[in-house]
């Protein structure tokens, strides 16, 4: 009984905020029906299923393989501003695509953009690029939880050795990473629409919108069916690890270079567009007061999101955590389904099935947009949690069951874990704070949102303004990241 409630419990917020409404809205648009299923998705939507699977597996791989090096070069060597480089690098994570986009071409025009992001291999090499650092942070928190003996053994080898050791101890967790990074990646549709790639999700709603739901709807569940092994990827078993880290920081690590100069490299490209974005965002003489204002109002405007954003990743994570304590596989499938869908289709159903049986008070509060979210970070609270829980040495796990099993889950398991969730959180906050799809939707009218507020000055070619909303972003993923590095730095 008790494992059923274990199973069910953080589950609860899915099966209502997604699974009933989503069942119950295609059933009344026909996709389950008869007809429907006689109508499945033909041969002309094979081509843009396999583009979308095609794009977001390389993307996954070249994120993952380039966060990889960055984990293995910060985690494996020691030299001047490193915490910045990490810091930078996330932060540019933030920064919205549409703002970054519509920078750049006002810095290079649109006809430079169109030749260097054109096809697959743009989008491709955007995602990568885009999504690189949260596979980099991933991997750094999971090497925190290193057994001490194996961190000190590596520190006495050669720098060129221990790098490959290094990388070769971190390959389970990159191979997570790249799972999770496709779930995240197949419902991506404003990056590829750039370099003009049609995906699935621009499928859907454009099926949706001119008056075939149905077709929308069985088109979204072939995209679950299709893409759910990848989910058993992330809940393979991982070696148990033979004892606890409590240790760290940069004493004893190597001092290479080479490794400096790959970093810098590494960062040249985030550094290059937040001084884009600052560029547009300049004033002339006789804005300043002005501009001044708007980023005051778009700091504002963040700090109000921050909390809702910050529960929202909260419970996500949690939910994730535990289920892959308690070892639920089904669970953590369910978790992750919801994310392989563009956001806009559980805003759908929520507001044509919830939204009526709610009471009127709720509908002045963003409770359906934060049921949403948390619905949407599903895959990232299922990786985290199973990648916290497998990193555990076995013999805490084995001692911490001679004690009663909610003493020895948050009191013994839980901090243990914080090290893989914090950096979960962090990047749950990023995804809340930038999405959009759901918020068009489901934000209450004056809802404080700075991606709505940044897609809407997008929308009336308000670049200067978008540019400094978003400069705003980028230096709250500064703030954010910072929280995380420094104590990771001196190994806490």
């Amino acid at each position: 009984m008790n494992r059923l409630v274990g199973l069910l419990s953080p589950l609860v917020l899915v099966m209502f905020g997604f699974y009933i409404p989503i069942i119950w809205v295609a059933i009344e648009d026909g996709a389950l029906s008869l007809e429907g299923i006689r109508a499945l998705p033909g041969s002309g939507d094979a081509p843009v299923i396999l583009a979308t699977i095609r794009v977001a597996g390389l993307a996954a791989l070249l994120a993952t393989a380039i966060g990889w090096l960055d984990a293995v070069l910060l985690a494996g060597t020691r030299g001047r501003w490193r915490s910045i480089v990490v810091i930078l690098l996330l932060a540019s994570f933030l920064i919205p695509p549409a703002a970054l986009a519509s920078a750049v071409q006002a810095c290079i025009g649109s006809s430079s953009l169109r030749v260097t992001v054109r096809d697959e291999l743009g989008a491709v090499l955007m995602l990568a690029l885009r999504w690189a650092p949260m596979a980099a942070a991933m991997l750094l928190g999971a090497a925190t939880m290193w057994p001490l003996a194996q961190e000190r053994s590596l520190r006495t080898l050669p720098p060129l050795a221990a790098l490959l050791t290094r990388a070769r101890a971190m390959l389970p967790g990159a191979l997570r990473c790249a799972g999770l990074l496709l779930l995240l990646l197949i419902p991506a549709a404003e990056l590829p629409s750039y370099a003009g790639v049609e995906t699935v999700s621009q499928r859907i709603l454009i099926r949706l919108t001119v008056g075939d739901p149905a077709a929308g709807w069985q088109l979204a569940f072939l995209l679950v069916v299709l893409a759910s092994p990848a989910i058993f990827l992330l809940t393979r078993a991982l070696e148990d690890p033979s004892r606890s880290r409590r240790g760290g920081g940069i004493e004893g690590l190597p001092k290479v270079i080479w490794a400096d100069r790959i970093l810098l490299v590494r960062v040249l490209p985030a550094v290059a567009l937040i001084m884009i974005l600052a560029i547009t965002a300049w004033p002339r003489a006789s804005e300043l007061a002005v501009a001044g204002d708007e980023l005051l109002s778009a700091a504002l405007a963040i700090g109000q999101e921050l909390p809702r954003a910050l529960l929202a990743s909260l419970v996500a994570v949690l939910c994730g955590w535990r289920l892959a304590d308690g070892g639920h596989r089904i669970g953590l499938l369910l978790l992750c389904l919801p994310t392989l869908l563009p956001g806009s289709l559980g805003a759908i159903a929520l507001v044509s099935t919830v939204r009526p049986m709610l009471p009127p008070f709720l509908d002045d509060l963003p409770f359906l947009l934060t049921v949403a979210q948390i619905c949407k970070l599903g895959a990232l609270a299922a990786a985290a949690g199973f990648v916290a829980t497998r990193v555990l040495p076995a013999a805490e796990r084995d001692a911490a069951s001679l004690i009663p099993p909610t003493t020895a889950r948050w009191r013994v398991r839980f901090p243990r874990a914080l090290p893989v969730l914090v950096p979960a959180v962090v990047i749950g906050i990023a995804l809340v704070m930038g999405e959009v799809e759901s918020t068009l939707l489901l934000a209450p009218p004056g809802h404080p949102s700075t991606a709505l507020e940044l897609h809407q000055l997008l929308h009336f070619r308000n670049d200067e303004q978008a540019a400094r909303l978003a400069l705003m972003l980028a230096l709250f993923g500064a703030s954010m990241s910072a929280l995380i590095v420094k104590p990771w730095r001196r190994g806490e």
